[in-house]
């Protein structure tokens, strides 16, 4: 096996590889910087459809020649990849963090990286998929590890998802999908969601949770740890004037958290 060859096995059973894992590569197999590197292997396997540039220092190595039917050469790369290796502090998160916890109800084709102020990136498309950029000030509290093709993957939680999805339901396929989604998510747990509600600690967001908790313990067995104490804990912490779960949607007032809810609740939990 050439050093070509070499090259191209490594990416390819690493599926999605940075510059600097290129060029830790290259100093411990050849000698040599990343520049050597790029200048006398990369653009070669770029040259031959080996290799792709997902974006600026990423690359996803193609499978010309699969031994399963589901790894087609010209299959998108592995989106969790791509993302886990966009910044070294981020985690996954939002309608992402549902499809890893495996209760997504519909697949998209977006990947919510979540990375500190400092570490934003542009966000961008590659092909079909497109890779989202969403700031948040802790990037550390309730996040697990998931392996994905060999590599670990930092995700958040059950319960910061759940947090995450009362928070941004445009970012988790909106109130429909989020309840569907939440109904089969595994793994909340009190302390989880008491830790990741203190990472913002703003009150329309105890309310909100507290709302879709009380929704979920009468829907799913996955909601069992859910008491009238916890609930009773975050009405307290949520003293505010009435809000709205989503602006601009024909409401009702739900008196129990206080929060205007849309009208149509009922149709939307129907299959729930």
């Amino acid at each position: 096996m050439n050093k070509t060859e070499r090259l191209y096995a490594y990416a390819l059973r690493r599926r999605v590889v940075t510059s600097d894992e290129l060029g830790q590569w290259a100093a411990e197999e050849l000698g040599k910087d990343y520049k050597y590197l790029y200048t006398k292997y990369i653009y070669r396997l770029l040259a031959q459809g080996k290799l792709v540039r997902v974006t600026r220092g990423i690359y996803a190595a193609r499978n010309l020649f699969p031994t399963d039917p589901y790894d087609h050469p010209d299959a998108p790369p592995n989106k969790y990849l791509v993302g886990s290796k966009l910044r070294e502090r981020y985690y996954l998160g939002y309608h992402t963090a549902l499809e890893l916890h495996g209760c997504a109800y519909s697949a998209t084709n977006s990947c919510f990286v979540v990375t500190l102020g400092m570490d934003r990136y542009q966000s961008f498309k590659h092909e079909r998929l497109s890779f989202e950029s969403i700031v948040s000030r802790d990037v550390t509290t309730e996040i697990t590890v998931e392996n994905i093709a060999g590599s670990d993957v930092l995700v958040s939680s059950p319960s910061r998802t759940f947090v995450e999805c009362s928070r941004r339901l445009d970012l988790c396929g909106g109130l429909e999908e989020v309840l569907k989604s939440l109904d089969g998510l595994r793994g909340v747990t009190r302390d989880g969601l008491k830790a990741s509600l203190e990472i913002y600690g703003y009150d329309i967001l105890y309310r909100s949770v507290g709302f879709f908790l009380d929704l979920m313990r009468d829907e799913s067995s996955n909601y069992g740890f859910v008491t009238d104490d916890l609930l009773d804990h975050l009405r307290s912490r949520s003293t505010g004037t009435t809000a709205y779960l989503i602006r601009g949607t024909p409401s009702r007032l739900d008196e129990g958290w206080n929060i205007y809810v849309p009208v149509d609740m009922d149709r939307m939990m129907v299959g729930v």
